[in-house]
């Protein structure tokens, strides 16, 4: 008993966020109960279950949601009886999971009016539910979600047969699970609560047969439930999301791709996703590409200087030699996205390139007079967001490399372009922002805030 009321004495650590939101709800006089919410109280989460009174309430909570620029991470279209909304609070990422019911997967488990009956306000934001109805709600959180004792659910388990224990109200707990029909599952927890895996699947069959037999409608929803779960496994359409930054060499695309990365370790660990980094700048991948770059890595340069540099070629109307190569570069570059970045967006990744495809139109002057390179652009994959990185041609002369092989930013030789052709890239890339819908990000300020600006406008799509 001692360990509970210490559990409940620690809520002065619960994250600032979650309680700006309780003040909120407070504030609008809406009747709710915080529940499963120790590790919160002892500020070792940033997700918060919280059930309301009523249906009136739950509405009104959700629209303070929206008000505060949460969106639905998971609606009552996915799981019945609840909403989750996801935000920002002072760049901390926080869900708050609104309930109607104490339910899990469209399984009621208690009957809700006797838990605001019963309920222990600690503070006035701070409104739990009693040690019976604690006792039941985590017993049917494994019983129906979770299906394993935490060392924080042994706490509450081991009330059950606790002799001093005179608050405890065993009658209420048998009524709670009979008529919610899973008395059995009850006693099998109880009885194996010093275990950490108690329940086979066989143990969860039973159960949750003997439940659904005698609620058909609940049966009914569990169905169709399953099937949409299936059915999305076999979608095997790019299911990630893709941020790109193009710009003017030395426009600080390396650098920032790293700065986006590291501040969005928060959001994607508590989105439980994954992020990868990917250069998409020149490195030969097919077969062939492979081949005549070795062969004629010597000339690569003289090459580039050739097609880029040299101002007696700029005014060709057409150049074949130039047109085949913006076709070869297209395949070679789309060979890559779907070998390499295409698996990373079907794992549900968020993905996050250090140049792309586009590029190529920003790097060569004879661009702006092709006759194929705009429709390559866009006939070729689409990034979820578009960035494009501008800044003015005195500083992209100053501006540090990056190590992109040590993968760390590192100052390193840069080779410094002639003035004329940096003007000359920076127009095209401002063209490729208006052509693409791209948006245009200075990075002569500081790259963190820029980071934070592009979390904040992409941070959303990712749900």
């Amino acid at each position: 008993m001692s360990k509970i009321n210490n559990l409940n004495k620690s809520y002065q650590k619960t994250p600032e966020g979650i309680m700006h939101y309780l003040n909120l709800f407070h504030n609008q006089n809406l009747s709710y109960l915080l529940f499963k919410c120790d590790h919160i109280f002892a500020g070792q989460n940033k997700n918060l279950d919280i059930l309301f009174e009523t249906n009136q309430d739950y509405n009104k909570a959700a629209k303070i949601m929206e008000d505060n620029d949460f969106i639905v991470q998971l609606s009552e279209k996915t799981e019945k009886y609840k909403t989750m909304y996801t935000g920002f609070y002072n760049n901390v990422l926080y869900s708050i999971h609104l309930h109607r019911e104490v339910a899990w997967h469209g399984m009621k488990a208690v009957n809700k009016a006797p838990l605001f009956e019963n309920k222990q306000t600690i503070t006035p934001l701070i409104i739990i539910p009693s040690i019976q109805d604690s006792i039941l709600i985590h017993t049917a959180h494994i019983l129906f979600e979770n299906f394993k004792i935490t060392e924080k659910e042994k706490i509450y388990l081991e009330q059950i047969n606790h002799i001093n224990n005179t608050n405890l109200n065993k009658e209420y707990i048998s009524q709670q699970i009979t008529q919610n029909h899973w008395k059995n599952g009850f006693r099998l927890i109880i009885k194996n609560k010093d275990k950490k895996y108690p329940l086979t699947k066989i143990d969860i069959a039973k159960i949750w047969s003997h439940k659904l037999m005698q609620e058909p409608l609940t049966s009914l929803y569990l169905a169709k439930k399953i099937v949409k779960k299936l059915l999305r496994s076999f979608n095997i359409k790019r299911k990630g999301h893709l941020i790109a930054f193009i710009g003017v060499n030395g426009s600080g695309k390396s650098t920032l791709t790293r700065q986006l990365i590291e501040q969005y370790q928060q959001p994607i660990i508590f989105l439980g996703k994954k992020e990868s980094y990917y250069y998409f700048g020149w490195k030969p991948t097919f077969p062939l590409t492979k081949y005549l770059s070795q062969r004629f890595q010597q000339k690569d340069k003289k090459i580039f200087q050739e097609l880029n540099l040299n101002k007696q070629t700029k005014n060709h109307k057409f150049k074949l030699k130039q047109e085949l190569l913006f076709i070869y570069l297209t395949f070679e570059f789309y060979y890559r996205y779907r070998r390499e970045i295409l698996p990373l967006l079907r794992q549900n990744q968020l993905v996050i390139c250090d140049r792309y495809f586009y590029d190529i139109y920003g790097q060569y002057p004879y661009a702006k007079k092709s006759i194929i390179i705009k429709p390559l652009l866009k006939i070729f994959p689409k990034p979820d967001n578009l960035y494009i990185l501008d800044i003015e041609e005195e500083q992209l002369q100053k501006r540090d490399k990056t190590n992109k092989e040590e993968q760390s930013v590192q100052s390193i030789e840069r080779t410094i372009f002639p003035i004329e052709y940096l003007k000359q890239q920076r127009e095209n890339f401002h063209f490729l922002a208006k052509y693409l819908n791209g948006k245009i990000i200075n990075t002569n300020k500081d790259i963190n805030q820029c980071a934070k600006q592009i979390i904040n406008e992409t941070w959303k799509k990712l749900i």
